[in-house]
C-alpha cells in the first residue's frame, strides 16, 4: 500500500518525501508528485528543470539486492512502462531516459540508506526545448497525480531483483551500446567503446585492447 502526497507546488518532491517519512508513524511507502517543481535536483549539483510538459515525483522503496543497481533497475521498469503504453525509450548510463533520437527525456536520482532508498523521477512527457525531448511530440493535458500513481504501482509491481536478467534488460536498451563515448567525472575523462554493464553497474570501457571500469560520470556519446 503506498500512501499518496500530491502538491500544487514544491522546492523539490525528495525534499517533502523526507518530511514525510520523518513524520510517519510506520514505514510505509509513500509516494510524493506534484504539479510543478520549482528547484529540483539531478546527480551532482546538476539541477533538473520543471517545466509544463515534465513529470515530478518522489517515492521510498526498497532497494536492489545489490544496492549500486537501483537506480539502473527503476530505469528499466520505466521504459518497460511506457513501452506499454506504445512509446519506445532508451536508456543512457547511468541513470538517464532517452528519446529513441537520443535526446534526454528523464532522469532518475536515488538516495538513501541500506533498507529505504528515496527515488526521485523526472520524466518530460513532451517538451518544445531543443536540447530535451519529450515521450509524446506535442502537448496535451497531463493528469500528473493520476500518472505519478501508475508509474509508482507499477515499480512496485515489476522489480527486476535477478541481477544478470535486469543487466541483460538495460542492455537491451542502451542507445550507447558498442558506440565510443567519454565519460567525465571531475578533471577524469576516459574514452573507449561502451561495452555494457559491469556487476555493480560500473560502465565497461574498451580502449586499445583493455577494459577499464567507470563507477561514476557523466557520459557523451561522441
Amino acid at each position: 500500500m503506498i500512501r499518496h502526497v500530491h502538491v500544487n507546488e514544491c522546492d523539490s518532491t525528495q525534499d517533502v518525501l523526507k518530511e514525510q517519512l520523518r513524520s510517519a508513524a510506520t514505514d510505509e511507502g509513500i509516494l510524493v508528485s506534484c504539479e510543478h517543481q520549482t528547484n529540483g535536483r539531478g546527480r551532482g549539483d546538476n539541477i533538473w528543470a520543471s517545466m509544463p510538459g515534465t513529470l515530478c515525483f518522489s517515492l521510498n522503496l526498497m532497494p536492489h539486492p545489490i544496492l549500486s543497481l537501483t537506480a539502473i533497475e527503476l530505469a528499466v521498469i520505466v521504459t518497460e512502462f511506457f513501452s506499454i503504453k506504445g512509446r519506445e525509450l532508451r536508456l543512457k548510463w547511468p541513470n538517464d531516459l532517452w528519446t529513441e533520437d537520443r535526446k534526454k527525456c528523464g532522469g532518475i536520482l536515488v538516495q538513501g540508506g541500506q533498507a529505504n532508498f528515496l527515488a526521485g523521477i523526472g520524466i518530460n512527457m513532451f517538451s518544445d526545448l531543443h536540447d530535451y525531448g519529450g515521450i509524446y511530440e506535442h502537448p496535451f493535458a497531463i493528469e500528473k497525480m493520476h500518472l505519478a500513481r501508475e508509474i509508482a504501482h507499477f515499480i512496485h509491481d515489476h522489480r527486476i531483483p535477478d541481477p544478470d536478467l535486469l543487466r541483460q534488460k538495460w542492455e537491451r536498451r542502451c542507445g550507447h551500446l558498442h558506440s565510443t563515448v567519454t565519460i567525465t567525472e571531475g578533471i577524469e575523462v576516459n574514452s573507449g567503446r561502451f561495452d555494457g554493464l559491469g556487476d555493480y553497474g560500473e560502465a565497461l570501457l574498451s580502449h586499445s585492447g583493455k577494459q577499464t571500469r567507470i563507477y561514476n560520470g557523466s557520459l557523451r556519446r561522441t
